[in-house]
């Protein structure tokens, strides 16, 4: 969302609910970016107990590559997305 600075009302109460709204706005990409990346982990951790589980039911090597080729790059891309904020 794109703010013109120079453009912004002089009315305290507009400016609060200018503020509520881009709180939520933030509140709701962060939501998302958390759900993205405890996806990506609950995956992580799938692949780690078919690769290390019980002989049979592990997974050939190459396919354990091929599950988790690209999930490193997607959580850190995801935790990049999502603002910095304390728990």
């Amino acid at each position: 969302m794109e703010i013109d600075l120079a453009a912004l009302p002089d009315d305290i109460e507009v400016l609060h609910h200018l503020i509520g709204d881009l709180v939520a706005a933030l509140d709701h990409k962060r939501a998302e970016a958390r759900a993205e990346i405890d996806r990506l982990r609950h995956i992580v951790k799938l692949l780690q107990r078919n690769r290390f589980g019980r002989r049979s039911e592990r997974l050939d090597d190459d396919q354990m590559l091929l599950g988790l080729e690209d999930v490193d790059a997607d959580i850190a891309r995801a935790e990049a997305a999502c603002p910095a904020s304390s728990p």
